[in-house]
């Protein structure tokens, strides 16, 4: 079972009632940090319990729609913000797991001395009782989301 989650507009994960964040050095270019993010396919290759991805629709650019396996959770997500080289976004559309109206991942790419800087926010808002505990929905939510800090063993010898 799948249960259905809101969609926002590009920007809305840095004013969401709850928001995680994370942030990576990586020795490599932001159009070379870019390219991994857009291989949706590669991400099992990197990003920690990732164990499957299926694309459902174009593969890359905004309207990009996967489906992707998180440990013991399925999500299906929207791309909305497509920048090359600079940001990726999306929202989740449905999701295994009960409990969230929304979710929306934000990661923006900055050049740095030795290569570049990816600053990822990850925006949510619960739903039911869960709205009354938001310190639990970031912790719950957090320890999967951590898994996009493996973005750094895709850049061994840059």
């Amino acid at each position: 079972m799948m249960f259905r989650l809101e969609e926002r507009p590009p920007g809305w994960s840095a004013t969401a009632p709850i928001q995680i964040h994370h942030e990576v050095s990586l020795p490599a270019p932001p159009e070379r940090v870019f390219e991994v993010l857009g291989d949706s396919p590669g991400w099992v290759n990197w990003f920690r319990g990732m164990r499957r991805v299926r694309i459902d629709g174009p593969a890359t650019g905004v309207g990009t729609l996967r489906t992707v396996w998180v440990g013991l959770t399925r999500v299906q997500e929207h791309f909305i913000v497509w920048d090359q080289g600079r940001q990726i976004t999306f929202h989740i559309v449905a999701s295994s797991a009960p409990g969230l109206a929304v979710m929306v991942e934000d990661y923006l790419i900055a050049p740095a001395p030795g290569g570049s800087t990816l600053s990822i926010t990850v925006g949510l808002e619960a739903k039911g009782p869960l709205r009354l505990v938001p310190g639990l929905v970031r912790f719950i939510v957090g320890r999967p989301s951590s898994g996009v800090l493996g973005i750094t063993s895709a850049f061994p010898f840059t």
